[in-house]
């Protein structure tokens, strides 16, 4: 049986490739505001971060993150984005933020440095669905992993998506959770392996573990796509921290809030 440990971060995670097409329109883009001339103004874009971090002792470097263009409510574009941009803010306080008084003294003149991955999946002018693989070089000697974050953006709400959004305030309940459970499909044998347990509500929610200097993402992401949902378990350690878990929409109809279900049939071209 193997157990779920976890350390400073280091390791790093794998990332899927993302859609050629997508990485072809958008090369060249980055978070100082240049674009390249084929970087269409509108729509969603794939940008990235380079800021130093020397507080937190943190530099991003070539971090990708989903961005909105073309919103022409301001407010909800600030919003919108801000979501979008925070797995990118949570990784830089988390690496500055967990540094030991000894680390501090091995980084003096140093960063560590994170980059980001971005997997598109449901982005239309009602919903964006995206997640962000983090990786990390710190500037110590230790090892751990972040995790892959996914995040969801009612586009013309101006907000991201809470997992009572998609699943209802009481979709969460143990009963619900075993029917989801049975509707995924995955390494649900290796899940076993790691003596995991079952999924719980608290599991799609931030929290900090005892230890933490900080809250840490849901554990249980959810990630959109065209093709149905994605549960992405992905947490801060070395071992057992990410499983990812799919279902057709078809399959958790009954379980997703009846006002979003038909947005993401729309969405994914399935309606």
């Amino acid at each position: 049986m193997r157990t779920r440990t976890r350390l400073r971060p280091r390791s790093v995670l794998a990332v899927p490739a993302m859609a050629g097409l997508v990485a072809g329109l958008l090369a060249g883009c980055s978070s100082s505001g240049k674009k390249a001339p084929d970087v269409p103004d509108k729509g969603v874009l794939v940008v990235t971060d380079n800021s130093a971090h020397p507080d937190q002792q943190v530099t991003l470097k070539d971090a990708e993150y989903a961005k909105v263009a073309g919103l022409a409510d301001a407010a909800a574009a600030g919003k919108v984005n801000q979501a979008l941009h925070a797995p990118l803010d949570w990784a830089v306080k988390w690496a500055g933020g967990t540094l030991t008084d000894d680390q501090k003294k091995e980084c003096q003149g140093k960063s560590s440095i994170i980059q980001t991955k971005v997997r598109l999946g449901l982005r239309t002018d009602d919903l964006v669905s995206e997640s962000n693989s983090i990786q990390m070089v710190p500037c110590y000697d230790g090892e751990g992993a972040l995790p892959t974050v996914p995040v969801t953006v009612d586009v013309k709400a101006g907000k991201a998506l809470t997992a009572d959004d998609v699943f209802g305030s009481k979709g969460l309940e143990k009963d619900d959770l075993k029917k989801l459970w049975d509707a995924l499909s995955g390494p649900k044998n290796d899940w076993k392996d790691c003596d995991l347990g079952e999924l719980e509500r608290k599991s799609f929610f931030p929290a900090k573990d005892k230890g933490d200097p900080m809250e840490s993402p849901p554990s249980a992401g959810i990630l959109f796509t065209d093709q149905g949902l994605e549960i992405i378990w992905s947490t801060t350690g070395t071992d057992c921290n990410n499983f990812t878990f799919t279902a057709t929409y078809d399959k958790v109809k009954d379980l997703i809030d009846k006002n979003l279900y038909p947005r993401l049939l729309t969405a994914a071209g399935q309606k």
